[in-house]
């Protein structure tokens, strides 16, 4: 009977038989430190996120990476000036002396075919003979504006005036229009006032000149001003037996 059945010492409850397990079942218990060593690394290591994208930069190492770009690149250019030699004070003085005269005298070039095509600087005495230069001005300008100021009561007077300064070709063509229009000039009570703007003397040789220059002229009629020009006339002037200079050929430039 159960209850007159010693109990063995150190007998416990029986494993209960398993269908299809033969062996008592083993239980292996983890050692204790590796239990422990596990627990802190979940605990204490945060799990950090993959990123796909790549590292990022932050601003404290963008700029160091730009300072040290800049600097890289003044090593550069200190090394490069290094290796040039100092330019010379005389040399730079020289060059700029001879730049300055080149450039002179392409513009006198400039200047003279501008005016006259054809003309050969050798032949041109407006840059040389300064007394004749000023001598062919003077007489110019006392018939620049000849043909072009006149007064319907003083018609006379005009045409005296106008042949004292005009000869060959210039000349005939102002007997030519003095004679059409005197009479149109004298009934519509017309007259014309011209003032010099600017005169300059572009070719000058023994006994041909080109002066050329800018007018301001007024017209009115009955003393009420009708109109007002500026024209650019270029002025031919011959040399005559006496050595004065008179207007030959007058055209617009």
């Amino acid at each position: 009977m159960a209850g007159g059945r010693p109990n063995k010492p150190g007998s416990g409850k029986r494993t209960p038989k398993v269908a299809g397990r033969a062996a008592p079942r083993v239980t292996v218990s983890r050692p204790v430190q590796a239990d422990t060593d596990e627990q802190m690394q979940h605990s204490t290591v945060p799990t950090e996120p993959v990123d796909t994208a790549g590292p990022t930069v932050s601003g404290v190492e963008r700029k160091r990476q730009v300072a040290a770009q800049k600097a890289a690149r003044e090593e550069a250019a200190a090394a490069l000036n290094q290796g040039r030699p100092p330019r010379d004070t005389s040399s730079t003085l020289r060059l700029a002396a001879i730049t300055g005269a080149v450039a002179v005298v392409l513009g006198v070039i400039a200047t003279v075919l501008a005016f006259h095509p054809g003309v050969t600087v050798s032949d041109n005495r407006a840059f040389v003979d300064q007394r004749e230069t000023d001598k062919v001005l003077s007489q110019a300008r006392a018939g620049a504006c000849a043909p072009f100021q006149f007064d319907y009561k003083k018609l006379d007077q005009w045409a005296a005036s106008t042949r004292d300064t005009f000869t060959g070709g210039a000349l005939d063509q102002f007997e030519t229009f003095l004679k059409t229009n005197r009479s149109v000039i004298e009934q519509s009570k017309t007259a014309s006032e011209c003032q010099i703007d600017a005169l300059g003397l572009s070719d000058l040789t023994d006994d041909r000149a080109v002066v050329v220059g800018t007018l301001i002229v007024s017209t009115s009629r009955d003393g009420v001003i009708a109109d007002s020009q500026v024209p650019h006339v270029q002025y031919t002037l011959t040399k005559d037996d006496g050595g004065n200079w008179k207007i030959s050929e007058v055209g617009q430039f």
